[in-house]
Formats: C-alpha cells, sequence, structure tokens
C-alpha cells in the first residue's frame, strides 16, 4: 500500500502512481454551472493576493477583501519556496481565514508560469506533484468544501493551439487520476494564460464533447491581448457556449506581466476597458478575480495601498464599487451558512471558527411584482418581505418607483401605488442590515387595460404574487423575445450553432421553450445550457439556473451537430416566447 507521507519529495511522483483514482467533488459542474456543496450556484466575485510578497498580511488581507465584499480570494504561492519554512505550515492558517470569513479559498502556484518558454521551470506535472508533497497534502486534506486548487498561475508560455491542446489532453488526465482526491482545478489558458488563440477553448469543447474535465474550471487572462470591449464581449460570449465553467483568472485597468515573461515591456501603457470585464462576466455568468489587492510594483494594479483597506485606489473602487462589481454582484456561497461548515482546519479551535460573524454578507433580496385591477384604478404592488440577511438580522426597506418624469418613495417590505395606462414603472427597492450595509434590486411594472373594469366586477380585483409577473394573461401584454439562430463553425460533415433569446419587453421573461426544425438530414448531437428534447422537429428548455430574463438581457444556448456535405443551414426559430 503507497502513502504519499511516507515518502520524501524525491520519490513522490512514484507515489503518485498509486493514489486513489479521483472522485466526484463535492463543488460540482451543471451544464457548465459551478454549484457549491449545498448544489446552488456560486460565481467567483474576488481578488488575487500575493502571499508571497507579504506572508505577514495575508491572513488580514483574507478579512479585508471579505470585508469589502469578495466572496472569493485567490491566493498565489511559491510552489518551491521551502526554506526557512515551508509552504505546508503556512496553509492552515491561510485556509482558517478564508472559512473564517466566508470566502471561497483558490490556491494557486505563481512561480512555475511559461512552461515551456522560460528556463528552468518546472513542468506542470511538477506542479501537480506539489499539491501531493509531504505537508502540503497534510494541510489540504478534508478542505474540499473550501479550497480550489490551482494548476499554475500562467502556467503556459507561448507555444501553438496545437501543443496547448495535446499537453493539456495529458494533464487533464493526471488531474483527474492523481490529483489530491475530491479537488476541484482551476487550468490557465496559453500564450502565458491570456488564451489568444483560443486553444483552451478548443480543449474545453473536446472535454465537454467526451464527457471529460469534471473537475475542470477554466481560467482566462485579460490583460493586453484584450484592449477593446469587444475582444472582451467576444471571448466570453464564445466560450458560454460551451457549457464549461469560466473564470477571469486576473485584470485590472492596466496589462500585468509576469515578472518571468520575457522580452522589455511595451514602452506605451494601453489602459484596458476593467469595467467592460465585468459588465461582460455579470452579463455571461462568468466569475472574476480582480487583480491585486496590493504590493505590486506597478502602483496601478494595486486595489489598496499598503495594505490599507481604508485605502481604496482608483481601481480599487472601480472594482468594488461599480454596478458590475464586487459588492453589487458577490454572493457567498451558501455551504458557509450550514451549522457545521466552519470547522476550522485545527479541532481545537474549531469553536471559534463555527461561531465566525460576518456582517458584510450580501442581503439576498427576493423581489415580486403584481398589477392589481379593479374598476376603479390600476395599483402596482411590490413584495420584498421573502428578503434575509445570511445573518439573520432584521432588515429596513427603501423604494422608489419612477415613471421617468415623476419619483415616489416609499419605505416598508411591500408597496402599492397607482399606475397609468402603457407606461413603464421602474421599481427599485433598497434593503439595508443592522449594519448599515445595503443591496439594491430593481424590476418593471406595466399595464395596457384599455378599460379598467376588464376582467374584474366593481367588488372584484384580480391579483397574482409570481416573481416579476402581472396578474392575468387575460389583460397583461405577452411576453416577447427575438430568437436568432447563429451558426458558429463548420466543417465537411459537423457544425456547432447557439440560438439567442433577447428579452425586448419591460419585463422579466420567467421560463422559455424554442422550437426549430431542419429541412434535411442535420441532426443535433450534443447540447449546453438547455434541456433537449424531440427529433427534428427539436424543442431546448431553460434549465433552473438561466430560466429567467431580465429586460434588455439575451440568453444563449449552443449546441454541436452532424449534417450532409455542404453549408449548414439555419432554420427558423419558433416558439410563444419568440416574435
Amino acid at each position: 500500500m503507497c502513502k504519499s507521507s511516507l515518502f520524501k519529495r524525491s520519490l513522490l511522483m512514484a507515489s503518485l502512481l498509486c493514489a486513489a483514482p479521483f472522485a466526484a467533488a463535492k463543488w460540482t459542474i451543471e451544464n457548465g454551472v459551478l454549484l457549491d456543496p449545498n448544489g446552488q450556484p456560486f460565481i467567483f466575485r474576488g481578488v488575487t493576493i500575493d502571499f508571497e510578497s507579504a506572508p505577514d498580511k495575508t491572513a488580514q488581507a483574507i478579512k479585508d477583501a471579505a470585508d469589502a465584499g469578495a466572496n472569493a480570494v485567490q491566493i498565489e504561492l511559491n510552489a518551491t519556496y521551502y526554506y526557512p519554512f515551508t509552504i505546508g505550515t503556512k496553509l492552515p492558517g491561510i485556509i482558517k481565514a478564508c472559512k473564517d470569513n466566508k470566502v471561497v479559498c483558490v490556491l494557486e502556484p505563481n512561480n512555475v508560469a511559461g512552461w515551456p518558454q522560460s528556463a528552468q521551470i518546472p513542468s506542470p506535472g511538477t506542479t501537480l506533484a506539489f499539491w501531493r508533497d509531504i505537508g502540503i497534502d497534510e494541510a489540504i486534506a478534508g478542505q474540499q468544501d473550501y479550497v480550489i486548487l490551482g494548476f499554475g498561475n500562467q502556467a503556459f508560455g507561448s507555444m501553438s493551439k496545437e501543443q496547448y491542446v495535446s499537453y493539456m489532453d495529458g494533464y487533464e488526465s493526471s488531474i483527474r487520476d492523481l490529483g489530491p482526491k475530491d479537488f476541484l482545478f482551476i487550468v490557465d489558458g496559453s500564450n502565458w494564460g491570456q488564451d489568444s488563440d483560443k486553444a483552451m477553448q478548443t480543449f474545453a469543447a473536446y472535454n465537454k464533447q467526451n464527457n471529460r474535465g469534471k473537475n475542470l474550471i477554466y481560467s482566462v487572462e485579460m490583460f493586453d491581448a484584450y484592449k477593446t470591449p469587444a475582444q472582451v464581449r467576444d471571448y466570453l460570449a464564445s466560450f458560454s457556449l460551451i457549457g464549461a465553467p469560466l473564470i477571469i483568472g486576473g485584470f485590472a485597468p492596466e496589462a500585468y506581466y509576469h515578472p518571468r515573461h520575457p522580452g522589455p515591456l511595451p514602452a506605451v501603457i494601453t489602459p484596458l476597458p476593467a469595467a467592460s470585464v465585468m459588465q461582460y462576466a455579470q452579463q455571461y455568468g462568468t466569475g472574476y478575480f480582480a487583480f491585486n489587492w496590493s504590493g505590486n510594483k506597478n502602483a496601478a494594479l494595486n486595489l489598496v495601498s499598503n495594505w490599507d483597506p481604508l485605502n481604496l485606489t482608483d481601481w480599487g473602487k472601480l472594482a468594488f464599487n461599480d454596478v458590475n462589481g464586487i459588492k453589487a454582484t458577490a454572493k457567498t456561497a451558501t455551504h458557509f451558512f450550514n451549522s457545521s461548515s466552519s470547522s476550522s482546519v485545527a479541532s481545537s479551535s474549531s469553536s471559534s471558527s463555527s461561531s465566525s460573524f460576518n456582517p458584510y454578507a450580501p442581503v439576498i433580496i427576493l423581489i415580486s411584482n403584481v398589477v392589481y385591477n379593479r374598476c376603479a384604478s390600476v395599483d402596482g404592488v411590490a413584495f420584498a418581505e421573502d428578503s434575509v440577511d445570511p445573518e439573520g438580522g432584521p432588515l429596513t426597506f427603501a423604494w422608489e418607483v419612477s415613471d421617468g418624469n415623476r419619483t415616489q418613495q416609499f419605505t416598508g417590505p411591500n408597496i402599492r401605488f397607482p399606475m397609468k395606462q402603457v407606461t413603464f414603472y421602474t421599481v427599485t427597492v433598497t434593503a439595508t442590515d443592522s449594519t448599515g450595509l445595503s443591496t439594491s434590486k430593481s424590476t418593471t411594472l406595466y399595464h395596457s387595460y384599455s378599460d379598467n373594469c376588464i376582467g374584474s366586477s366593481s367588488s372584484s380585483s384580480t391579483s397574482s404574487r409570481s416573481s416579476f409577473s402581472s396578474t392575468s394573461s387575460s389583460s397583461s401584454v405577452a411576453p416577447k423575445a427575438s430568437c436568432t439562430y447563429v451558426i458558429n463553425s463548420q466543417w465537411s460533415n459537423g457544425f456547432t450553432a447557439a440560438i439567442r433569446i433577447k428579452n425586448n419587453t419591460a419585463q422579466t421573461l420567467n421560463g422559455w421553450s424554442v422550437n426549430w426544425q431542419y429541412p434535411d438530414a442535420t441532426k443535433v448531437t450534443g447540447i449546453w445550457n438547455a434541456k433537449l428534447g424531440g427529433n427534428n422537429p427539436y424543442t431546448a428548455n431553460n434549465d433552473t439556473w438561466n430560466a429567467n430574463i431580465q429586460p434588455g438581457q439575451t440568453v444563449e444556448f449552443g449546441f454541436q451537430g452532424s449534417k450532409p456535405a455542404g453549408t449548414a443551414v439555419a432554420p427558423v426559430v419558433t416558439g410563444g416566447i419568440c416574435q
């Protein structure tokens, strides 16, 4: 029987050969969506912290980042930094700080970048061995619910798409079969993590098609390869079609160049569209890590100055306070609120960990609305009483209702107000917890009753309480969307395509189903981000996580198929939701 703890580092690779097969992680991936151990969707909204530059400041930085709203931290480690102390002795403190502050802990070796382009860089296989080394293996044991492991920051230097896919084809098997049991891994893109030739996209699609990579999250660095919002949008949109989980492992208003990156730095610094990165990440459900908390030689890349959380830089203010920034969009992984989820690394301190309190956990707003029709008037009604403070405290509510010309203000968990015909009302509620932390959410109400008494008598009324809905189908505006079939790629006997559903109304569309039919022998052989039914004609229905389409937003699902020789056809998309 093999036991890695009995082997020195020189014999570690031999010990890997007898490791137990990879078991299903407690974190799971379903149709490209990362689910926490409670089975709830989770999207990374975090920051990178460089442990190597300031080991003594890391635990406090984790707390400060969590207090500022982050739901995850990416800790950069030196994978060969063994003396005067070992990384293994420091990891329990790092993990405990993450758990105490309810942030997901991503541990990533940082000094392995650029293989094989950079000289004397350990191969990714050696990085994998790092996670099974003496001390490291013991430090992370049992922490699968709270720790996700990195395969190496910018692990691959410049190389062709074919080389990257070939390397990763082998390493995927190694991660699955030889990696630490039950952990999810994050793998970086080609060409210093930026995946400028979309090699990682090719690899992710290959894994999806072959039912592999179930323990992999893919990471792209968005620096100088993404100088325009369009480049950001196109990459995230195309990756979303694959149905695999993606994070932006690093981005900032200026490019970051790893210390091992070859060649001189550019003479002219090009501003990068950091706000657009957050905007499109929010649109496509992509996680992100803002780079970096503090300690970088280039001050423009620091979120706070001198490790002081009260001294946000301009970049920090954007990353945390933007409408698509960390404060507005981060949601804490739900298993941190389980009664047994906050146990500490060491049993002797489990009581303090299990009772840890994070007063900055964002309020979860649950808002619904109806149109209330009676002969005397038509009223809008909105409910927020089901909203919760994750820490269990009381909430206060402030409302604003605007028709574009007039704004009304209300208080209380539920409101009611008179409505004019054919007028869009934007309803915004702000919930504030006992610490003063506020979260806001908006919806829209509309009616087109030509006669206030339609559907009701003088003494009756109609109302319902379904999320973002109006009262009855007989008197409300039918939801409509544009449904577009898009061919993404094609070859002699196959293709990939997508269907985009854009909400053109001022109301949220709740649930969708579309249909299409090919005039020839074309067949759909695989689908992601939707549930497939039928056999030409085909039907696709929403998954649970993408059922709702907000006004003006687009939901997109992708599929692949076989076709006869010649150009792939693009059929008309129909369905009750399609205009």
